[in-house]
């Protein structure tokens, strides 16, 4: 039988639903009878020995449909978004890294691909062998005949089928193996393993929904970074995670970090909240973020939306800030714009006399004048200012006996109200700061407020007592979930390394542990 004539192929399997391309030619190899040949088999399919077998981001593409055109009317564009791993990484990237990674997929040179969407320097890392579902491959066997490598269960960081709730297995094949043209078919190499049931919380099992959406409903232009760092200051702004135009990291951090304690994804956001990749997520950043670290804060933050809601409203925003105009303005144009700025400045300073020039800004059409003016006509926008209003001593004078006073009832009342959260924070000085209002002032005049500064002295959380707490906790998680308190799992569940346990914190493990028997 002839399969392969000049440069195009009179058969090739038709594609499962969620199948890897990879898949589709390691079984077109077993089909042909040539598992044992595969340089024969990577001839065929691309019509080159210069093609390597990439499971995720093949290249080569072009070749491929050009070859397969008599028996499978398909498309490069086709290829990528249902039989590629790049829908899952394109919608994070730049439009020009989008387009370029596509481009390099269809042509001959995909030796870059993967430094180009991230993938080599990132510290998340593909799987390091294929991976299957027991029950999926079972049901694949019953219906088609044979099995094959889904998709989705190649995904970094999703270690759950969710169709059947049960723990991927690892097969002895690696996902990129040193064999460069070898193409390994499921049907070799799945063996009849155990199904081992995994219980998903519900956002647990959001967040692999969302990866589920990416190869459902495949977009293949890169949004860019500008475009989801303005997205997620909004998301901030909406959920009150902002002060002024500043985004409160550690307030998104704690939240984020709450959301998935204690979960799979839990170890995905281990360090401190300083320098945190979620803390630069927020920032200004020319750099892409690895998927799954997008999807953590979009299920955390915004678990209701659908991620193709998101992703429409990301691509909504402007790829960029609007570049200033170049080369000089004429003369004439110039002229009568800088005389309406000063007619308006005049204006607005009759209409508010007892306005100062803080106050005017704050108008919705004050800062961008004094903007303006103060850029483009300094000298004169100097002289034609409010005066600032002298403050007399009187207004300057602070009652800090009063201040006092009021601190101390605040504290007292949000003390025992946090004391009790299950899942609070620490109880720090500036935590317990930051509880005020007037936070700011009161961290800079505490020298003036001798009362508060003895309360917060007195009432601030050592770490060990905090780590106690958290041991505490742990153990009531653990009965609650019907598991036995034993040592490594109040650790584990309390996120306490073993460095830092103190003589009095081994004394509480051993009393817990001893308690739940």
């Amino acid at each position: 039988m002839i399969y392969w004539q000049g440069n195009v192929l009179t058969y090739f399997p038709v594609p499962y639903e969620d199948e890897l391309l990879y898949s589709c030619i390691a079984r077109y190899a077993v089909h042909t009878g040539q598992a044992n040949n595969q340089k024969a088999v990577v001839r065929d399919v691309y019509g080159s020995e210069a093609a390597v077998a990439v499971p995720d981001l093949p290249s080569h593409l072009k070749n491929l449909v050009d070859n397969l055109r008599p028996v499978w009317q398909t498309k490069v564009v086709d290829l990528i978004s249902n039989h590629t791993m790049a829908p899952y990484y394109l919608p994070f990237l730049s439009e020009q890294q989008a387009d370029k990674i596509t481009t390099s997929m269809a042509s001959r040179a995909g030796g870059n691909i993967h430094t180009r969407a991230g993938i080599v320097a990132s510290s998340i890392h593909a799987p390091n062998y294929f991976r299957y579902c027991p029950c999926c491959v079972k049901e694949q066997e019953a219906a088609l005949g044979e099995p094959y490598w889904r998709r989705s269960h190649q995904l970094p960081g999703i270690e759950v089928c969710t169709k059947h709730n049960c723990e991927l297995v690892n097969s002895a094949i690696r996902f990129h193996p040193k064999e460069k043209h070898h193409f390994h078919p499921a049907s070799l190499e799945c063996s009849g393993r155990e199904a081992k049931h995994i219980d998903l919380k519900k956002r647990e099992r959001r967040l692999i929904e969302y990866h589920a959406e990416l190869s459902a409903s495949p977009q293949l232009s890169g949004l860019g970074p500008y475009r989801w760092t303005l997205y997620y200051q909004k998301l901030a702004k909406d959920l009150g995670l902002t002060n002024k135009s500043r985004v409160l990291h550690q307030e998104v951090y704690r939240q984020v970090h709450y959301a998935w304690s204690n979960t799979v994804f839990g170890h995905f956001l281990e360090g401190t909240s300083e320098n945190h990749w979620l803390v630069n997520i927020f920032r200004k950043h020319r750099k892409s973020f690895h998927p799954i670290r997008h999807l953590l804060v979009l299920v955390a933050l915004s678990p209701e939306m659908s991620l193709k809601e998101i992703l429409t409203n990301v691509r909504k925003l402007p790829v960029e800030q609007a570049s200033k105009p170049s080369g000089p303005m004429p003369k004439k144009v110039a002229h009568d714009l800088t005389n309406k700025h000063r007619k308006e400045w005049k204006i607005l300073m009759s209409d508010y006399p007892e306005y100062g020039v803080k106050k005017l800004r704050a108008l919705s059409s004050g800062g961008r004048l004094y903007t303006w003016l103060y850029r483009n006509d300094y000298q004169w926008m100097m002289a034609n200012h409010p005066v600032s209003a002298r403050i007399s001593n009187q207004q300057r004078k602070v009652d800090y006996s009063a201040w006092d006073r009021v601190n101390i009832e605040a504290l007292e009342t949000m003390y025992s109200q946090h004391k009790k959260l299950p899942n609070r924070p620490r109880l720090t000085r500036t935590y317990l700061i930051k509880l005020l209002q007037r936070a700011n002032s009161v961290q800079i005049h505490l020298g003036d407020l001798p009362q508060t500064k003895k309360w917060l002295d007195t009432h601030a959380e050592p770490l060990e007592e905090y780590q106690i707490f958290r041991l505490r906790s742990a153990r009531q998680l653990l009965i609650e979930r019907h598991q036995t308190v034993k040592r490594w799992r109040l650790l584990r569940t309390a996120n306490i390394r073993k460095e830092l346990i103190t003589s009095r914190m081994e004394h509480e493990i051993q009393a817990l542990e001893n308690s739940g028997r």
